[in-house]
Parts: C-alpha cells; sequence; structure tokens
C-alpha cells in the first residue's frame, strides 16, 4: 500500500470520527424537490433573525465527511446570527461520501447528477426562505470544492460565487471511473492534465453549452505543501476561470489574509482571487471573514 493511499485512508477515516459529533443548530430537511442522483441527506441553519431576502450558502464537505462536519470545520454560525444568512449542508453516502465530479450526468447542465440535485435544492432554499436568487454561493473543501467548480459551471446563472479550498478545475475528472482519491485514474487530481488556459476554459463552457450570461466568481485557495492535490491545481484552476471570466492577472499580495498565504489578484480582483497557503497541507484552514467578503456578504 503507498504512503499516498494510507495518508488518504488516514484522512478519511478522522472526517468521518469528526462528523459523527452532534451539530446543534442544524436542521434535517427531508423534501427538496427533485433529487435524482439520490442525495443522502440535508441540513439546514436558519439564524435567529434572517435577512428581508437573505443570501443561501452552500457548504459541501470532502470525501469521507459529513454536513454536518462541514458546518462545524468552517465555523460561521456566528457570522449568520449576525448578517442573518441562510446555509445548507447536504451529505453524499455514496463513493466513499466523495461528490459526483466524474460523470457526464454532474458533469452536464440538467443531466441528472449531483449538480442538478444541488442546483435543485438551492432554488428550494430561496423559495422556502423568500431568498435572494441573486445571492446563492458555494463553497467546499477538497471533494466539496471540487463540486462547486462543477457548480460554477454548469449552473453559472445560479451561484453568484464559490469558494474552492483544495479543488480541481471543472471536468478534470471527466472520465474517471469514480471520483474518490483510490480511483484507478488519479490524474486529474495528481495534476497531471496539461491544459492550456484555454482548454480549461473550453472543457467549463461546454458544461452549459450555448450559455453566454454572467458567470460565476472564483475564489480559489490551496496549500502548497498538500500531499494529496497538489498545488499545480491551483494554477490550473485560475488558468481555466481566468479564461472564463476574461481576465488576466494583476498583482500578488503578500501574508494576506494571514501570515503565510499570498493572494493572487485577477482584474480588479472582484470576480477571481486565488489564494497559496505556504507550507500549508491539504484544505487550508478556512477564512471565513476573506470568503465572505469575496461573496459581498461583509
Amino acid at each position: 500500500m503507498s504512503q499516498l493511499t494510507i495518508l488518504v485512508y488516514s484522512l478519511m477515516a478522522t472526517l468521518k470520527l469528526c462528523s459523527t459529533v452532534n451539530a446543534a443548530g442544524l436542521q434535517s430537511i427531508l423534501d427538496w424537490g427533485p433529487n435524482p442522483s439520490k442525495i443522502a441527506q440535508l441540513q439546514v441553519y436558519v439564524p435567529s433573525q434572517l435577512a428581508a431576502k437573505p443570501a443561501i450558502l452552500l457548504g459541501l464537505h470532502p470525501c469521507g465527511g459529513t454536513g454536518a462536519g462541514w458546518y462545524q470545520t468552517t465555523n460561521l454560525a456566528s457570522y449568520a446570527e449576525r448578517l442573518g444568512f441562510i446555509m445548507l449542508f447536504p451529505t453524499t453516502d455514496r463513493m466513499s461520501h466523495c461528490w459526483d465530479y466524474n460523470t457526464n450526468s454532474s458533469l452536464i447542465r440538467g443531466g441528472g447528477g449531483d449538480s442538478t440535485g444541488l442546483a435543485s435544492m438551492v432554488g428550494w432554499a430561496v423559495n422556502q426562505y423568500n431568498g435572494d436568487p441573486a445571492q446563492v454561493f458555494s463553497f467546499g473543501g477538497s471533494s466539496g470544492a471540487m463540486e462547486t467548480n462543477v457548480l460554477a459551471a454548469t449552473y453559472p446563472d445560479v451561484f453568484n460565487a464559490g469558494a474552492s479550498y483544495a479543488g480541481t478545475p471543472a471536468g478534470c475528472w471527466a472520465g474517471s471511473p469514480d471520483s474518490t482519491p483510490l480511483t484507478p485514474d488519479p490524474s486529474c487530481y495528481r495534476g497531471q492534465k496539461t491544459y492550456t488556459a484555454q482548454q480549461w476554459g473550453d472543457i467549463a463552457k461546454s458544461s452549459y453549452p450555448g450559455y453566454s450570461g454572467k458567470r460565476t466568481r472564483m475564489f480559489i485557495a490551496h496549500g502548497t505543501a498538500d500531499p494529496i492535490v497538489p498545488i499545480k491545481l491551483l494554477s490550473q484552476q485560475l488558468d481555466q476561470w481566468s479564461n472564463v471570466l476574461g481576465l488576466t492577472w494583476t498583482k500578488n499580495e503578500t501574508n494576506t489574509p494571514a501570515q503565510g498565504w499570498t493572494k493572487i489578484i485577477y482584474g480588479d480582483g472582484t470576480q477571481l482571487v486565488g489564494y497559496s497557503d505556504q507550507g500549508g497541507g491539504h484544505i487550508p484552514p478556512f477564512q471565513a471573514e476573506e470568503t465572505l467578503k469575496f461573496f459581498g456578504l461583509m
């Protein structure tokens, strides 16, 4: 058994253990509409005082995790109480609790995969809580970050912005037999796919053929010492979304938002930013305020 395989098993076991802790404040929802891929569970955080038209934030857990575990990791409840936004934390129990970002059903808009069910979920929340359809966001770690990239490609008219912590480009896993770190085709998450920015951009655009409207803004963070999803995946995501959004690199800012982090700014920084966490491992520490500021909620 390789060192990488041992590390993956260890990380997934840790995430599963952490996810068994009861997450106070979450409400379980049994029916949120179309759920073609049978996403196992949805838990919702509703603050004590909602905004008049609350934003909707979709939190997507890593492989081996759960929605409740990602809720605890990101620690956004105090911000929801202050700002009045709704948070959705679904759980998938398929493929070692990894989201589907490898099959055509999820990589194509309306294809009937996880992306379809997740879009249905936020649509339900907008209707249920009188949410603001212009303020729908996704944020995820590892597998959840990979799915966030897919949602940005398949439903750009639904998601205003996405935050990817240790993710891969949309479409990167296409053709892989499964979406777990133990897949027999690890070429995507090991950074072995060497496409140009234009090619990455075309892959994202192919998820919603013919679409010419507003595109999802992207916040992309990655640890430079990530042993599972190497740092080159940060550059590949930035290549993809800079092409899709028609942006070029502007400047870097060191020690932002934390010591050892470098902020990579494209355009004026409102549509695409990257972050490298020097020496950081898999899934950088969640930067709540920086993420919410990028979303436009603070």
